[in-house]
């Protein structure tokens, strides 16, 4: 029997997880396992294509609420060319709601739910006519007391004995049956390495893809919006499994694993236990964690600071720093220790800190949203996520909407649009701040100028200055169009322009001409400059402009200047003065070690050297600060220099 595994994942670089556990689950079977991954980009018909070319005789589906609708159109195309092709589904989409699922969906023939690889073991032994243990040496997945069904028990369909099979979904003429959940696998061991038959392979292309991974099932919380709430207790895989298979991973050249435990730090001792056998294998590899940020300790925040630069990212759910939203949630969160670590973590300077928030939360207000923000943003984080709640099927929260006054589309991904705390219309704005932010503060466009223009117009709050830069685009039509990093710039420069006009507090924003408002470029309604603006004086508006310039700088390296730049100060002949004496093998030792393997020739070719009235870094202080740009391959990030003072 030909076994078609595939799912439709949100990007080429990332691999399906569970279609694996299945594969290897069922190693030993004598069925033809095919697995076969595509992306959400790809269209439905060439999916379908590639699927019916392979002339399965089952098709499996692994779905998520990223996925599912494009998963339908593509089940829908097979179930039109191959009406008798019997296809599963399973996943968290498919895992709740599930009779109602199969009944809104009659392509879909069979659905696994919860976790898979019990029932997903069963339902492959009664296709290949016998029961059978799993592969590997380590012990039994399955409990003795599943076996195969007794002669005459059949049924007909796709499957012999579809009632003996826990967790799975299925049809009895016009009716639809849930069987009971199957169990947990408890010994999580015995479930085999999934990717075995991936390194196995002649094509294996994981060095140019992200693995996930898991060392534990379960999370030690319960908030009210996450799935992991469906499930009590943490499982383990041994130390001893984790490390053989990290080991196999390393040694096959994985350049990025994901681990997709929860919380990983949940259990300190373990934590600590791979993290320092990750760092004992030098490993060229990037690894990305889940962890709770108020669970680190000092003993854990010691090792940390030892961990070289680049090698770890953690992403650290915040979502709220309001107790009592929290509460509402069910989730338990020490926000003061949690920014203090995270301050540590900064302060080291190694680990590269992901810090997630979510609007929509009960009882959450607009104005308590960006006090979250802000907050979240004075710990100085390499990334935000401003995240949008999703009453996701099976949550405390989904079954409470009501009680919150949750407006929200019952479709995937199921996002709040309003609550009982928040309106449309906030949620709105906060969708354009989410867009700024991920325009120019995620990927760190012009943090010098930004934190500036924070600190001097919006009273230091980052929300307030991201607001009212998404309501000044809004009123001009920007955020439904594309923009190139030059174009950022331009918007940018010309945002502080108007700011530093005469402007009230409370005031309406600068409308554009006549002509271009009758064009269709109005300012959107109540879009006023907020009550805590003070608008910038003709001194720092040009501090601005050069801290800007500093950015762009450091970002473009066509020597092709924009027209907001300011002039530099420099001469011809000066600026070749000092970069015949920055590129000196004396100053490169003292002043640029970084780039002493660099030759003088090489340096004075692909640097740029400028001189601002203030160090960017401190730009409240007037303090003349030499910098040296060196652009090195293209794609590569500009490496700067601070020269306060040249030695001939």
């Amino acid at each position: 029997m030909r076994v078609l595994l595939t799912t439709l994942n949100a990007k080429y670089i990332h691999v399906n997880l569970a279609l694996r556990y299945l594969r290897a689950c069922c190693r030993d079977l004598p069925h033809t396992f095919i697995l076969d991954e595509f992306t959400i980009n790809d269209h439905p018909e060439h999916i379908a294509a590639a699927i019916y070319r392979y002339r399965p005789d089952l098709v499996a589906f692994s779905c998520y609420i990223w996925n599912i609708d494009p998963t339908l159109a593509v089940i829908q195309i097979l179930k039109t060319v191959r009406p008798d092709l019997p296809i599963l589904c399973g996943g968290p989409e498919v895992s709740f709601d599930t009779a109602v699922f199969l009944a809104q969906n009659p392509q879909v023939d069979l659905v696994i739910t919860g976790e898979g690889e019990i029932p997903f073991r069963v339902l492959m032994e009664q296709l290949a006519g016998r029961q059978h243990l799993p592969a590997g040496r380590r012990e039994e997945l399955l409990p003795a007391s599943i076996g195969r069904p007794a002669a005459g028990r059949f049924a007909a369909g796709p499957v012999p004995g579809p009632a003996t099979i826990p967790g799975l979904a299925w049809r009895r003429g016009g009716e639809i049956v849930v069987n009971p959940p199957a169990p947990l696998p408890r010994n999580l061991d015995a479930i085999p390495f999934p990717y075995q038959e991936d390194l196995d392979a002649a094509g294996n292309d994981f060095r140019q893809r992200t693995v996930y991974y898991e060392t534990s099932r379960g999370c030690p919380f319960a908030c009210g919006f996450c799935l992991s709430s469906t499930t009590e207790g943490l499982r383990y895989f041994s130390l001893e499994r984790v490390r053989d298979d990290l080991e196999r991973l390393l040694a096959a050249g994985v350049r990025e694993i994901k681990f997709v435990d929860r919380t990983f730090n949940a259990h300190k001792k373990r934590a600590l236990a791979i993290w320092e056998f990750l760092l004992s294998r030098s490993p060229r590899a990037r690894f990305y964690f889940e962890i709770a940020g108020d669970r680190l300790d000092d003993e854990m925040l010691a090792f940390l600071s030892q961990v070289p630069p680049g090698l770890f990212q953690f992403e650290i759910g915040v979502q709220t720093i309001d107790a009592g939203i929290n509460a509402l949630c069910n989730r338990r969160q020490d926000w003061e220790r949690l920014a203090a670590n995270v301050r540590r973590l900064r302060e080291m300077g190694n680990i590269r800190l992901h810090l997630d928030l979510i609007a929509g939360l009960p009882g959450e207000t607009y104005a308590g949203v960006g006090k979250s923000f802000d907050a979240v943003a004075a710990l100085k984080p390499h990334e935000i996520q401003l995240g949008f709640l999703k009453l996701l099927k099976g949550t405390a929260l989904r079954t409470r909407s009501r009680e919150f006054g949750y407006l929200f589309l019952d479709r995937p991904p199921y996002e709040v649009m309003a609550s009982s705390t928040i309106t449309y219309e906030e949620m709105l704005r906060l969708h354009s701040v989410e867009t700024m932010l991920r325009l120019y503060g995620n990927s760190h466009l012009a943090d010098h100028a930004l934190g500036y223009l924070a600190a001097t117009a919006f009273g230091g709050s980052c929300f307030t200055l991201y607001e009212t830069l998404a309501a000044w685009w809004e009123a001009r039509g920007l955020l439904r169009r594309g923009h190139s990093q030059r174009d950022l710039f331009e918007l940018l420069a010309a945002f502080a322009a108007g700011m530093a006009r005469p402007a009230a507090p409370g005031g309406p924003y600068l409308e554009e001409p006549d002509a271009q408002r009758e064009a269709g470029h109005p300012s959107p309604p109540g879009a006023v400059w907020p009550k805590r603006f003070y608008p910038l004086t003709a001194r720092q508006l040009d501090r601005f402009y050069q801290l800007l310039k500093f950015d762009f700088l450091c970002r473009d390296r066509s020597r092709n200047f924009p027209g907001w730049m300011p002039p530099s100060p420099l001469t011809q002949e000066e600026r070749t003065n000092y970069m015949a004496q920055i590129t000196a093998p004396r100053s490169i030792e003292k002043y640029m070690p970084g780039l002493a393997k660099e030759a003088p020739a090489n340096l004075r070719r692909h640097g740029f050297i400028e001189l601002f009235p203030c160090h960017p870094e401190q730009p409240e202080h007037d303090e003349a600060t030499l910098v040296f740009f060196y652009y090195g391959p293209p794609g590569s990030e500009a490496r700067v220099y601070y020269l306060p003072r040249i030695e001939s």
